[in-house]
């Protein structure tokens, strides 16, 4: 009995190798899967379109789309998205939702336009202050829709310590780690924030972007095909003014800026907060400039710099 008892005694020291060597192994292996998946997404498509015969196409210039992103609810959040192929760009601008706009002869917050009159409305109140393209187009998903377009990709690993302060993220439980965090705990955490109103409507913005712009530096290999397609299958869902022409259009400029690793950039609305408003200053024009890469030379090659 003695010598079965010192035996299993003798298996503890393997044991515990195995299991800090699988503590180490497990993290790496998952990284690789994802890395692979994500080159492999990219290998097929390139594939396929080797085996049809298809020649590699240059962006075209009609290769684009800007968006207006609202995410739907009691507490609306917006962002402008531009996908540019002939720029391999992806820019995000996420806008405050307490942005004074005119609506009804009067000023009130994009959030108010939204709920009164929805996107189409907020879309057109943007274009009377921005300088927007004339065929920007305008998308509101529910937290729903969300959730069920892009549950296929996992949680989003996003962090906020760019965005916010420690003490606005302790506030709501959470610190400058990078988290891992589903289209719903995104969504309860931003219009959560908007809901309290107490962190500066400029921070709530540059949280929302952060979100965004993780979604697709995650997941851009993974986008072709099916981002359009998902949106196809819950047409009936959505506010939105996309056909499908620019489903296809949105397609095509996902495959070029995937297969080459497009630059993404993401920014807050710059302007003046005070008393619950938030309006535009000189710097706000200088902003969608840059984010449209229409500014002066010496001013594009600067943002080019930019991380």
């Amino acid at each position: 009995m003695h010598a079965q008892h010192d035996r299993h005694r003798g298996w503890n020291p393997f044991w515990a190798a195995l299991g800090a060597a699988l503590l180490v192994l497990v993290p790496l292996v998952g990284g690789t899967v994802l890395l692979s998946r994500q080159q492999l997404s990219r290998q097929l498509r390139q594939a396929a379109r080797s085996q049809q015969g298809v020649a590699v196409q240059l962006p075209r210039e009609s290769d684009r789309l800007t968006v207006l992103v609202c995410t739907a609810g009691e507490q609306p959040g917006f962002v402008l998205a531009y996908l540019n192929a002939s720029q391999n760009c992806v820019h995000l601008l996420a806008v405050p939702a307490g942005l004074q706009v005119t609506f009804a002869d009067e000023a009130a917050a994009l959030a108010d336009c939204y709920t009164a009159a929805g996107p189409a409305r907020c879309r057109q109140a943007l274009m009377e202050c921005l300088p927007l393209p004339e065929d920007t187009r305008y998308l509101a998903l529910s937290d729903a829709v969300l959730e069920r377009i892009t549950a296929r990709y996992g949680p989003v690993r996003v962090g906020f310590s760019g965005a916010m302060t420690a003490g606005e993220l302790a506030r709501y439980g959470r610190d400058s780690r990078v988290q891992g965090l589903s289209a719903a705990e995104a969504h309860g955490f931003l219009t959560g924030m908007d809901a309290d109103a107490v962190v500066p409507q400029a921070h709530r913005a540059a949280a929302r972007g952060a979100v965004w712009d993780a979604f697709f530096r995650q997941n851009l290999d993974l986008l072709p095909g099916a981002l359009p397609q998902a949106l196809r299958s819950v047409s009936a869902s959505l506010l939105t003014d996309l056909t499908a022409l620019d489903l296809d259009t949105l397609d095509r400029t996902l495959e070029f800026l995937a297969n080459n690793e497009a630059q993404i950039e993401t920014q807050v609305l710059p302007g003046d907060e005070q008393a619950g408003r938030y309006t535009l200053n000189e710097e706000s024009l200088a902003a969608v400039q840059s984010f449209f890469n229409v500014s002066p030379t010496d001013g594009q090659a600067s943002s080019a710099s930019e991380p």
